[in-house]
């Protein structure tokens, strides 16, 4: 019985610290979010119809400090075709790993935060756009850069 432990031992030694490193190797760190590292045309991963432009206007210029949101058009109540809820430009600020986003179409200046992650060539950002400027996030949307 003494033998097959001395056996088993260094075996189970094997198996916890194998899981442990490739538990930790397959957990990547998220980059440091950072004004610099988000801009430019990032696009909403799954469904692809939702476009983020981080620091830029219309025309590729650069616009430090916003996000323009692009989520296409729908006909409202009235048959007119108008850019979809949430659409339009915020100004932002980064700290730590949240957003701060405020609607530069809106009178108030409150800023909400959001949570973000950014890993290679991938973004996470609570969805903060979906229901219009300054409601709770309804989910994690993944975009990726064009």
């Amino acid at each position: 019985m003494e033998g097959l432990f001395q056996k088993l031992c260094p075996m189970r030694v094997f198996i916890i610290a194998l899981t442990f490193l490739l538990g930790t190797w397959g957990c990547r760190p998220s980059e440091i979010v950072s004004p610099d590292s988000l801009t430019g045309v990032w696009v909403e991963a799954s469904a692809r119809q939702d476009t983020l432009i981080f620091n830029l206007d219309r025309f590729g210029k650069s616009l430090p400090k916003t996000i323009l949101v692009n989520r296409g058009k729908e006909i409202n109540a009235g048959g007119y075709l108008v850019p979809k809820l949430g659409s339009g430009y915020y100004g932002y600020e980064i700290q730590d790993n949240k957003i701060l986003v405020v609607s530069m179409l809106s009178s108030s200046l409150q800023r909400t935060a959001y949570k973000i992650e950014q890993s290679e060539s991938q973004l996470r950002v609570e969805n903060f756009y979906e229901l219009g400027f300054n409601q709770p996030a309804t989910a994690m949307r993944t975009l990726v850069r064009l």
